[in-house]
């Protein structure tokens, strides 16, 4: 199968799949979406060329969820039909339950970015002169007074963290804590 072929049998495999749209750019692989970010990716099979892989696909690409990769490959010649009840039947029953997971990961580390987002607001009107960098799971700033020079790290989930200020005696440090940790 050429390029065109796959968008022909992608367009008549999208309307027999419930909720699947087709679309087509010139610059990715044919994808059918279905609105609720479910992603199926229609690749032909090297050197098959009666045959094309349906891989399903997560938000953002696969990297980092650690779940298993989910496809099938079918001989175009069975028809949309076919095909799409093997669909049903074999694919998307164990990747629609984790797309659910990934997307309950999306929903928890977006919560996370919130909360960050938030200390390092806090950080940032408890020290105006500080160089703030949020990192992911690690935010880091950096200040002067006079010429002592300052690190505060804080690192870990969002909602509790480890605070190290570089330079600063116990006083600073119990102070910026307590600063920091309350919710504004």
């Amino acid at each position: 199968m050429n390029r065109q072929e796959i968008e022909e049998f992608a367009t008549k495999l999208a309307p027999v799949l419930d909720g699947f749209t087709v679309e087509i750019a010139d610059d990715r692989p044919v994808h059918l979406v279905r609105s609720d970010g479910a992603c199926l990716v229609v690749h032909r099979v090297w050197k098959c060329p009666e045959r094309v892989k349906i891989i399903a696909g997560y938000p953002d690409g696969d990297a980092g969820y650690g779940l298993p990769r989910h496809e099938i490959t079918a001989a175009v010649v069975r028809g949309p039909e076919r095909i799409a009840a093997d669909i049903r039947r074999r694919l998307l029953p164990t990747y629609e339950r984790d797309l659910a997971i990934v997307r309950e990961r999306l929903t928890e580390a977006a919560v996370a970015d919130a909360q960050r987002a938030r200390f390092a607001g806090r950080l940032r009107r408890l020290i105006p002169a500080a160089h703030v960098v949020d990192e992911g799971r690690r935010l880091a700033a950096r200040w002067y007074v006079g010429t002592a020079a300052y690190v505060l790290t804080a690192s870990g989930e969002a909602s509790t963290c480890r605070i190290e200020i570089d330079g600063a005696d116990h006083d600073l440090v119990a102070r910026m804590a307590r600063a920091l940790t309350q919710e504004q």
